[in-house]
């Protein structure tokens, strides 16, 4: 008993062990081809540098009271909204089933954001959020919502066909 208590530690620990050299070995390999990227970047750093002195040199002529602190940075193809990745549009479906009025994508687009506890939010993140929301109704325009087709225009479940719409 004692002995296979013992190859079973052994055993146990050797895959551990094992385990661990197969993680280091692919963090090295991971590491070496970062270091191979090295140069690139370090270029493109040089690159988007240029890129931006010359945007502030444009910004400035454009509007001399403009300042960089003003424009915060953004990194490109990130989730920019409060609301969690894919629920925008089912948020924004949810906020009309419990209307008890149809509602504009702006509106909609608003009351999402509020429930997420953005209570003022940025044009930017507004935009964002209503064109999410639009995308998303109109992907289910005559399944199971209905818009007044004017503009701004109203949007409302089909259930809810007693609910006229003001435009």
């Amino acid at each position: 008993m004692g002995i296979s208590n013992f190859k079973q530690s052994l055993e146990k620990r050797y895959a551990a062990l094992t385990g661990e050299l197969q993680a280091t070995q692919a963090n090295i390999d991971r590491i070496k081809r970062e270091v191979d990227r090295l140069d690139e970047l370090e270029a493109r750093i040089s690159e988007l540098e240029a890129l931006i002195a010359g945007a502030e040199m444009l910004l400035r002529d454009a509007h001399p009271d403009w300042k960089p602190e003003d424009t915060q940075p953004v990194q490109p193809w990130t989730h920019l909204l409060p609301v969690p990745f894919g629920s925008c549009g089912r948020r924004g479906m949810e906020v009309l089933r419990k209307a008890d009025r149809p509602m504009t994508v702006r509106e909609v687009a608003l009351e999402v954001l509020r429930e997420v506890g953005c209570e003022s939010p940025d044009r930017a993140t507004i935009q964002r959020a209503f064109n999410a929301i639009e995308a998303s109704f109109r992907k289910h325009r005559g399944n199971t919502l209905e818009s007044s087709g004017k503009y701004p225009a109203q949007w409302r479940t089909v259930v809810k066909t007693d609910h006229e719409f003001d435009i």
